[in-house]
């Protein structure tokens, strides 16, 4: 998915996120799994934008986050897209994952997913009421050093 990306981004994008300082495939994989929350932007009611802070796991291609009922599932059932944003470190130390794509709306998560949050997380997400299925169309990666 990264590579296609880059090769459809445009000169900002490459500027900012320049495929020298990419993360190789292990790196993203392991990048990922060591991270537990992300920065999940979906569109209110009145077209604006808004980003939380969220939990999430990489299961079978895809990115999952639990959901409650509220603003976040109604936004995603009304507009399904989402931009994810997965940052840790600062200075040389810095780095980032950017994933946008559509999303889809589970009432019950896929085989295996619960055991794989609980040991991510820590806990069973029985507060969640739906699923958020994310398979990026556009992924990008940052390593500051």
């Amino acid at each position: 998915m990264q590579e296609a990306s880059y090769l459809e981004a445009g000169p900002a994008i490459r500027g900012a996120w320049p495929r020298d300082h990419a993360m190789d495939a292990p790196t993203l994989e392991a990048f990922l799994t060591e991270r537990t929350y992300c920065v999940l932007a979906t569109t209110n009611s009145g077209g604006l934008p808004q980003a939380r802070p969220v939990a999430f796991t990489v299961f079978a291609d895809a990115i999952w986050f639990g959901t409650v009922a509220g603003g976040r599932l109604r936004s995603v059932r009304r507009t399904p897209w989402v931009s994810v944003v997965i940052s840790a470190g600062e200075g040389d130390a810095h780095r980032a994952v950017v994933a946008d794509g559509p999303v889809a709306v589970a009432s019950e998560p896929p085989a295996g997913l619960l055991d794989l949050w609980e040991t991510r997380v820590g806990s069973r997400p029985v507060w969640a009421v739906a699923w958020l299925e994310l398979e990026p169309v556009r992924l990008f990666s940052y390593v500051a050093s």
